[in-house]
């Protein structure tokens, strides 16, 4: 086998940059080539040193490109920043003149600002706050520079880690986070909520419309739910649609207002009945509402449709134990009776002006007979011995005793003797 059928190893590979073939970082090549922009990028790759360092080539391929395009930018040269050496004496003491008068006159002007300032502002001496970048104060006392913020001691051993106070420096970070997440709402009162639509096509209310509700998704996935209403508002605004009415209704709910997600979903169910969203979206403001049956309903509407609709199971899980625990209240409610106090001025008055009655109508001393002989009748028979005197006298003493006829009373006087 001669050397002819071996191929020659320049017709192998290209370069990394430009895909140049390797066959073209030749002196006859580049000497036959007229091709200005082929020629810059061989010249940028013999720079480089990707393929090697070629100093002569690298000239001869300048040469060449400056021959035929004296004006290429691949013959541009970064130049080296001016020293001293490379001016003449006259040049660089005119130089260095400059920059000393520049540097006087920008002390002057300093100096009367600053003057000028202490001159007008004299209340404001103690006042000025701390030069930027620097640790010195402008006419403020040593002891108020002195003053710095103390860094955090952290703990070094296990000692000082077991009385670190861990739920409290959590609770600082809280605060922290909670000062800095604190927006701004001043310009919600900026965003009209009806939009225009005056003159306008359907596609254009369309095209509204739908970038409207993309700016309201935006506020939403951001966690600014009042924004999102405006902007959902907005969308309704230049055309009602079921997307835009439902997503409103989801903010609502967000911010707690159930009134105005029940509306929002009444909307929904008059444009598309039996839409999924809007029966939960409707049935989480039932359960809010405390209208735990009508939830009961839409959920049990919704399951018909979607039996596998987790969301849906777990609402109505929530809602039936609600309902089964206010059943329970109610019974425990209605099981029990209630007392009327009232007071009742002047009581012992009117006692006392009854019992005057009775005794005048004699119905009082009749009572007490009564009262004695049911008690005599109640003790048991030894105690009667000592107690038949003082009920006796007692009840000879009565008024109404003595008003009897003479025949009962001695026949009762005999029974008591």
């Amino acid at each position: 086998m001669t050397t002819k059928d071996y191929p020659s190893l320049w017709g192998f590979g290209t370069t990394k940059t430009f895909k140049i073939p390797i066959e073209h970082l030749d002196f006859k090549y580049i000497e036959k080539c007229s091709d200005v922009k082929h020629l810059e990028k061989i010249l940028c790759v013999l720079r480089s040193g990707e393929e090697g360092y070629y100093p002569e080539l690298t000239d001869f391929c300048e040469k060449h490109l400056e021959a035929l395009a004296p004006e290429s930018r691949a013959l541009r040269k970064d130049k080296p920043a001016a020293t001293a050496a490379s001016f003449t004496a006259e040049e660089w003491e005119k130089i260095d003149d400059d920059i000393k008068s520049w540097v006087s006159e920008i002390k002057k002007e300093e100096d009367k600002m600053h003057f000028h300032e202490t001159e007008t502002f004299p209340a404001m001496k103690d006042n000025l706050p701390p030069v930027r970048g620097s640790n010195s104060c402008l006419h403020v006392g040593k002891e108020k520079c002195s003053k710095r913020p103390t860094k955090k001691k952290t703990p070094r051993d296990y000692a000082e880690w077991d009385k670190f106070d861990v739920e409290k420096e959590c609770l600082k970070i809280d605060e922290d986070y909670k000062e800095k997440t604190v927006t701004d709402k001043s310009h919600l009162s900026k965003i009209e909520t009806r939009i225009d639509t005056a003159g306008l096509t359907e596609k254009e209310k369309d095209f509204l419309a739908i970038r409207e509700k993309e700016k309201g998704n935006e506020a939403f996935n951001s966690g600014d739910y009042e924004e999102a209403v405006m902007y959902y508002t907005r969308s309704i605004s230049a055309l009602p649609t079921v997307v835009a009415y439902n997503n409103r209704a989801q903010a609502q709910i967000k911010l707690q207002n159930w009134n105005s997600a029940f509306q929002d979903c009444e909307k929904v169910l008059e444009l598309e009945p039996g839409n999924i969203k809007a029966l939960l979206r409707r049935a989480t403001t039932y359960k809010h509402q405390n209208k735990l049956q009508e939830a009961i309903e839409d959920l049990s509407k919704v399951l018909d449709v979607e039996p596998d609709n987790e969301l849906a199971k777990k609402t109505l899980s929530e809602v039936e134990r609600d309902l089964k625990n206010s059943e329970a209240v109610s019974k425990t409610q209605t099981k029990g009776k209630r007392m009327v106090i009232q007071e009742i001025e002047n009581s012992e008055d009117e006692e006392e002006k009854d019992s005057g009655r009775k005794h005048e109508d004699g119905s009082g001393d009749k009572s007490k007979i009564s009262f004695l002989f049911r008690l005599c009748k109640k003790l048991p028979f030894y105690m009667m011995s000592w107690l038949s005197f003082s009920i006796c006298t007692e009840i000879r003493n009565l008024p109404v005793f003595l008003a009897l006829p003479c025949k009962f009373t001695s026949q009762l006087r005999s029974s008591f003797s």
